[in-house]
């Protein structure tokens, strides 16, 4: 499962959300425990191939936030 740690590693840390809105909802941070845990779920369901962490990863945090459940605040009300 390290190799899942060094993944999360090289991604870019820095664009972080200031707050949840119609625009940036979708970039909702998501724990990177839950993202472990979902892409290590993935590399077994492959048979533990090697080579797949990346795209593992990434497809662990797009499943995350498909099935997350947030509340958009949309900044154009009047």
């Amino acid at each position: 499962m390290n190799e899942y740690l060094t993944v999360r590693s090289k991604l870019d840390l820095s664009a972080q959300p200031e707050s949840l809105t119609k625009d940036n909802a979708a970039t909702a941070t998501i724990a990177d425990s839950a993202v472990q845990t979902r892409a290590y779920a993935l590399y077994q369901l492959r048979g533990r191939i090697d080579g797949w962490a990346e795209q593992d990863w990434y497809q662990a945090e797009n499943d995350l936030r498909a099935s997350k459940q947030t509340t958009v605040v949309d900044t154009n009300v009047r």
